[in-house]
């Protein structure tokens, strides 16, 4: 994840946080600092406070990738990037992304972004959220494929905002997950909060004081031996969800390492099983989950509009190696 994020130590509980903050971005000025975390930049256990927000011993600060950026003055040079566009119009594109794709610039990933590919194909994008994230709405994992959302102007990029605000937009994913599941069909939900341990993972919270809410429904599509193609419907976007709730179940998404996936979920299966499905892992190199469609309401005509990105032909062929190994298992 593209951001930076420091636990507080008990020496720094009772510290502003703005004061805090200047002691550890010494490259950024306090009316700078203060600044951010008006706008959201900068916020505390995933909530935007004010800057006099006193700290305590344990909470997260959470720091926009945004801002390292920009210290390295990182400018978007537009780059020839292969883009997937499956619709467009006058105001809004849907782009099928590529696994692995960065969807902007931060940290670790200064160029060679969706926003790089953008700027190179495309004379207007939305500047909402800053130059670093023209035309950018929602985003995706990097390893996630499927469709996203891009605004070309402002009014657009409100219009599709508001609609994910109000859960208007109806998003489907498919998914390939471990293990078998015990229901057909049902819903997931409950409040998620960032790990303690690792401030780039979520869990399902113990008490809602500081959790946010989440809630997906999902149907299987597929049941197979060891591993199960679900189809996930999210009500709620919030980072990572879906992974996190077919983790809850103790079905995580194959290929996730983040969120127990990957090789020791493998470990859990018969030896014979486990030797096959852990080199189909390092073959496959991602998490197998797909964002299929997405419903919204145009821009221009305020009509319904349902974009499908076709599944990638790897997610395809893990399917039927998987599959094929267990019929003759």
């Amino acid at each position: 994840m593209n951001k930076k994020y420091i636990q507080i130590k008990k020496s720094f509980s009772g510290f502003r946080l703005d004061q805090f903050l200047v002691q550890q971005l010494k490259f950024i000025s306090r009316n700078q600092i203060q600044n951010f975390i008006k706008k959201s930049k900068i916020l505390v256990n995933d909530k935007t406070v004010k800057t006099g927000f006193i700290l305590q011993e344990g909470d997260f600060v959470e720091i926009h990738s945004d801002i390292y950026v920009k210290k390295n003055n990182v400018k978007i040079i537009p780059k020839n990037i292969d883009l997937d566009i499956i619709y467009e119009d006058d105001n809004i594109v849907g782009i099928n992304k590529n696994s692995g794709l960065v969807v902007h610039p931060g940290i670790k990933n200064e160029e060679n972004t969706l926003v790089h590919g953008l700027e190179f194909r495309f004379r207007n994008l939305s500047d909402i959220n800053g130059d670093l994230r023209k035309g950018i709405v929602h985003r995706l994992d990097a390893d996630t494929s499927g469709i996203i959302l891009i605004a070309k102007n402002n009014p657009a990029h409100e219009w599709l905002s508001n609609q994910f605000k109000d859960r208007k937009i109806i998003k489907e994913y498919i998914a390939i997950t471990w293990g078998r599941w015990s229901k057909s069909q049902g819903k997931i939900s409950g409040d998620m909060i960032r790990s303690k341990t690792d401030p780039t993972k979520y869990i399902f919270a113990k008490d809602s004081i500081n959790g946010k809410y989440s809630e997906s429904t999902y149907k299987v599509e597929k049941q197979y031996t060891n591993h199960t193609k679900v189809r996930f419907y999210p009500l709620t976007g919030r980072t990572h969800q879906i992974r996190v709730h077919a983790a809850q179940l103790g079905n995580p998404i194959f290929g996730d390492n983040k969120y127990g996936g990957d090789i020791k979920k493998a470990k859990e299966y018969k030896p014979e099983v486990y030797k096959y499905f852990s080199s189909q892992l390092k073959f496959f190199s991602r998490h197998a989950l797909h964002a299929y469609s997405i419903e919204f309401i145009n821009f221009y005509k305020k009509r319904k509009i349902k974009i499908i990105a076709p599944i990638p032909d790897e997610f395809i062929d893990l399917e039927k190696t998987l599959s094929e190994y267990e019929n003759k298992s």
